[in-house]
C-alpha cells in the first residue's frame, strides 16, 4: 500500500489556504482532490461542532482557524471537482 504524502492527509497543517493545494505542482490531480475532500470533511466537521456550540475557547481568534469551506468548495471548482453532498442528519 503506497503511502501517503502528509500533504494529502491533513492539507491544512501543510498549507495556508486551499487554493494554494491547487497550486502545488508535487501533488497530482488526484492528490489534490483527495487533499481538498479531506479539507472539506474537516470544515464541515468545524462548521456542524461551531452551530452546536461545541467550539473551543480559542477557536476562531485566528484567521486559520476558521472552517474556511467556501474556499475549500472554490479550490475543488478551479481543479474541476464539485463539493461532496452534505450528509444527513
Amino acid at each position: 500500500m503506497p503511502v501517503e504524502d502528509p500533504k494529502v492527509e491533513k492539507p491544512a497543517e501543510h498549507f495556508d489556504k486551499p487554493k494554494d493545494v491547487v497550486k502545488d505542482v508535487d501533488l497530482s490531480k488526484r492528490e489534490k482532490t483527495d487533499a481538498l475532500d479531506t479539507w472539506e470533511q474537516d470544515a464541515r466537521q468545524r462548521l456542524t461542532a461551531s452551530n452546536e456550540g461545541m467550539t473551543g475557547p480559542a477557536e476562531g481568534s485566528d484567521k486559520k482557524d476558521s472552517h474556511r469551506l467556501d474556499e475549500v468548495i472554490k479550490a475543488k471548482q478551479t481543479i474541476g471537482e464539485t463539493p461532496n453532498s452534505k450528509p444527513a442528519h
